[in-house]
């Protein structure tokens, strides 16, 4: 340990002492001073909500009292300006170096990258590491040198791979840095106004924040859950699911633990022939797989943030109806199931995996609702919100991505419930106003007679909205965005063929998948180790067909589409990525992010109005 070299380290979402690289490098390298920077202005649109602040605020506490336990608390900042507020911390104790893990989404990127290039020229040595995935995006890539766009093909190249081990045991003593910095307490930051104090009450009966507490939530589900995960996860209460995902979300969690756990007793029972526990064990570690895509597609292709990785749902004609929005957001859309998951998800912060497909989905193929507004609406109001695993959840339902639900897929509210809640218990549980009604009608009370309504105190219409549509003209509508999509799609490739000037490469508009990455960022100057924080390169293939070729090979394109989906049967299949693993949020992480997005919803609209 030198004496004379002092290391700030900024924690972000990696909230924990145990498994934390950059905390670990620094305890070994001499003084620290570890810091949170709150910074509200740069978090913009994205700024958390208020279940997700509340976790957040329990677990700082949490961090600053092991860290003391050390020898050296947490300062808490709050600032306007991270890199202003490094800057003082920097001069204040005299660091000659700031450590941190990375972040992979693409305005995370851009802000570490700046703050990285400032400091170097400052003469301030700077080292990133890897907290909070099981391999970086920038070693996954197919034969060719591509990104992969296809789960099954990343995670089995990932499964190919070794992972690294890194040591578990966190550092029995530090040594603090001194310096003066104006620090805030935990209530100073402001996470939590007192409007929010008695709501949020509530969340500490059934959750227990705390890189400590998530060790044992990771014990007892690995202990006595996973085995029965396979049978387990489609059932929407109780521990179907791990719970873990807030605590991975914060980075309270090293989701490298809890891979070598499930992947341990994965092995375990294959060598014991237990078929159900292996079973398990793979499909848990898919999930956790997923949550690995998720940044890994955000990183390779960050316009994931604000359009389809698929290029021609550019041109989808989104219902972009607020009123529409806001009955589903209360969970009054006149369909049980989703009202009941609506519901469940503005009280508690929380629903199952499954019912966030299903009200996804609902949103998306019977409302036509733009799936931006879905996906902004999940990180005003869930625990474990995570922008980069929302991103994949939502395209993933909304057919934007290659191996997603497809677009024409719609399915029936009516027979999902009968699915995944037979006996109705789930539904009066969370809509008390159907909680008499039996269990023949309490997927389609609008179908129920009369007198069944009036024997179980249903008025449709009244204390319980009659459906918002129909599964018959939803489809009708569904189908019929779709061919407007495609012809928005064929003029616009058209008038981009005629409009085109020789010499100019378009190839970016005409790729299904655009080969689009970070713009206008070249890869950092080198710092101190190859594990560093990598920036996405520009690529631009090149298509060589010519533009009048280009046209017709995409209007016999369209008119093949056009005959496939009169020939389509209702149901249509599902994809291969397992419905059930990807939700927004088996195993996630949150993440930061800032006011450049495009995309708005409407004010009148957004999770803090009347419910």
């Amino acid at each position: 340990m030198g004496i004379n070299n002092k290391t700030i380290v900024w924690f972000r979402r990696d909230l924990r002492i145990e498994d934390n690289p950059a905390f670990a490098a620094a305890a070994r390298d001499g003084l620290v001073f570890p810091i949170y920077i709150w910074c509200p202005k740069e978090e913009g649109q994205f700024y958390p909500g208020r279940v997700s602040r509340w976790w957040l605020k329990q677990s700082l506490a949490h961090l600053d009292h092991s860290l003391k336990s050390l020898g050296a608390g947490l300062a808490l900042i709050k600032t306007d300006s991270t890199l202003a507020a490094l800057l003082e911390c920097i001069n204040a104790v005299q660091a000659t170096k700031v450590v941190f893990n990375h972040l992979y989404d693409p305005v995370s990127l851009v802000r570490d990258h700046n703050i990285k290039e400032k400091l170097l020229e400052l003469g301030i040595s700077v080292q990133s590491y890897n907290g909070d995935l099981l391999y970086e995006p920038w070693d996954i890539y197919d034969e060719s040198g591509h990104a992969f766009t296809n789960f099954d093909s990343f995670w089995n190249k990932c499964l190919d791979m070794q992972i690294k081990t890194f040591s578990l045991i966190p550092p029995c003593q530090l040594v603090l840095a001194e310096g003066k910095v104006e620090k805030y307490s935990i209530e100073e930051l402001c996470l939590e106004d007192e409007s929010e104090k008695s709501s949020n009450a509530l969340l500490g009966r059934a959750w227990f924040p705390g890189w400590i507490n998530s060790e044992k939530a990771l014990t007892d589900f690995v202990e006595n859950h996973l085995i029965h995960y396979s049978k387990n996860r489609l059932k929407l209460g109780g521990d179907s699911t791990s719970l873990l995902s807030p605590y991975i979300h914060f980075g309270e969690l090293s989701v490298r633990k809890v891979f070598q756990s499930a992947r341990t007793k994965q092995i375990l029972w294959t060598n014991e022939g237990n078929g159900a526990g292996k079973e398990s064990a793979t499909l848990f570690l898919r999930a956790i797989g997923l949550r690995d895509y998720a940044r890994y597609l955000c990183f390779n292709f960050p316009f994931t943030l604000e359009r389809p990785l698929l290029g021609n749902l550019t041109f989808f004609p989104w219902n972009a109806d607020p009123e529409n929005f806001k009955a589903w957001r209360q969970g009054r859309t006149g369909f049980p199931l989703v009202d009941a998951g609506m519901r469940e998800l503005w009280a508690t912060g929380w629903i199952h995996n499954k019912m966030r497909v299903i009200v996804s989905s609902f949103a998306v193929k019977m409302l036509l609702m733009p799936w931006k507004w879905g996906m902004k609406y999940f990180w005003d109001t869930l625990l474990d919100a995570d922008l980069e695993c929302d991103i994949l959840g939502w395209q993933y339902i909304s057919g934007c991505l290659p191996d997603g639900h497809k677009l024409e897929r719609l399915d029936d509210p009516e027979i999902q419930g009968a699915k995944f809640d037979p006996e109705g218990e789930y539904i009066r549980q969370w809509l008390p106003e159907l909680s008499r009604m039996p269990t023949e009608w309490i997927h389609h009370p609008w179908e129920a007679p009369l007198s069944v309504l009036r024997a179980s105190g249903v008025e449709l219409g009244q204390n319980y909205p009659k459906p918002i549509t129909d599964i018959d003209s939803a489809r009708d509508k569904l189908t019929g965005a779709i061919f407007k999509m495609w012809e928005n799609e064929a003029a616009s490739k058209a008038s981009s063929s005629e409009d085109r000037h020789e010499g100019v490469d378009d190839s970016e508009n005409n790729l299904p998948i655009p080969k689009v990455f970070l713009k206008d960022k070249a890869p950092p100057r080198a710092t101190t180790s190859s594990n560093d924080q990598k920036v996405p390169a520009l690529q631009n293939p090149q298509n060589d067909d010519p533009p009048n070729r280009k046209r017709l090979k995409f209007m016999e394109e369209v008119e093949q589409k056009q005959d496939d989906l009169r020939n389509l049967s209702k149901d249509t299949g599902v994809s291969s990525i397992d419905q059930e693993a990807c939700s927004t949020a088996e195993s996630s992480c949150t993440k930061q992010s800032s006011s450049t997005v495009s995309f708005s919803v409407p004010q009148q609209c957004s999770s803090s109005s009347n419910k």
